[in-house]
């Protein structure tokens, strides 16, 4: 099911296979900079008890930092397969504190993220977590607004969401490239249409930032190689199949262009938002009004 949100509708499918190839490789390095960027930000933010779902670009080396913020809470972690997850240090001291209270206690045991494919219902219960923690997830799903639903059902009163995606200036310098390959090229939310989508679905004055990084390579190759890693195209208008010795030619050359003659090196710009909201129990309007018997005066019936 596509979303009206998007103007280049992105394909789940796809998602999920490039996701699945990406979870075998290393650390990408821009998820464990804004993971850990998002974990800077959070620190002010104090939801209520309760336990917190990671639904997002996941990668067992970037979950540490995310472990340690949310320490003593319980981690839901959903994906689109399932991979196990490795114990943090946090845990370990944890689970060595209440030993010496409760003798006999085991070691955390290593722990695995739970299946679910990407456009699934959480199986949460409704007003059941404190927090819904999301890291360069929404810019990659058909429907974002679908998300935004689930995270609030699953929320407690007073539970808060945190997410960070691409914005419009991502990779600014590929969309003439992918207009002469006759490739498709997705479209980033602005955060203001993000904060708006939040609202629509219910949660309370979303807090929007933005962010640019920009990144350099020394050939175009490298510079390719990793924007697969961070976003690759699953898109449904994707052309599939490997690319012809011509059209790598072409890639190479306009990536040359843009090589500042004074560093070397060659640009490629990430706009990251970052977004936060509440889940705020709102009281049940009604128009009915109370009024004393005592205060009814009576009527003369017609004649």
């Amino acid at each position: 099911m596509s979303s009206q949100f998007w103007k280049i509708s992105r394909s789940n499918t796809a998602l999920a296979h490039q996701w699945s190839r990406r979870i075998a490789k290393p650390l990408p390095f821009i998820l464990e900079e804004v993971n850990q960027r998002m974990v800077n930000r959070a620190q002010i933010m104090r939801p209520v008890e309760g336990g917190v779902v990671h639904q997002g670009w996941l990668h067992p080396g970037a979950l540490p930092n995310v472990k340690t913020l949310f320490a003593g809470r319980e981690l839901a972690v959903f994906a689109p397969k399932a991979v196990t997850l490795p114990v943090a240090q946090i845990d370990q001291a944890a689970a060595s504190f209440l030993a010496k209270l409760w003798p006999g206690r085991g070691a955390p045991k290593p722990s695995s993220a739970i299946a679910l494919p990407i456009n699934a219902p959480l199986p949460v219960s409704t007003e059941s977590q404190a927090m819904v923690w999301s890291p360069l997830w929404l810019h990659a799903v058909a429907d974002p607004g679908q998300y935004m639903a689930e995270w609030l059902r699953v929320l407690k009163p007073e539970g808060g969401v945190f997410f960070s995606c691409f914005g419009p200036d991502t990779a600014r310098e590929l969309q003439g490239l992918a207009q002469t390959l006759g490739e498709p090229f997705p479209d980033f939310a602005d955060m203001h249409d993000l904060g708006d989508l939040m609202s629509k679905q219910g949660f309370s004055d979303p807090v929007m930032e933005m962010e640019k990084l920009t990144l350099t390579y020394s050939s175009p190759a490298k510079l390719l190689e990793d924007w697969r890693a961070l976003c690759g195209n699953h898109l449904e208008s994707r052309q599939k199949g490997l690319k012809t010795p011509r059209q790598l030619a072409v890639a190479t050359c306009q990536l040359e262009a843009l090589r500042n003659p004074e560093t070397g090196r060659i640009p490629l710009t990430l706009e990251l938002v970052y977004g936060h909201a509440w889940k705020v129990e709102r009281k049940t309007k009604t128009d009915i009004a109370t009024v004393k018997i005592s205060d009814i005066k009576g009527r003369k019936g017609l004649k």
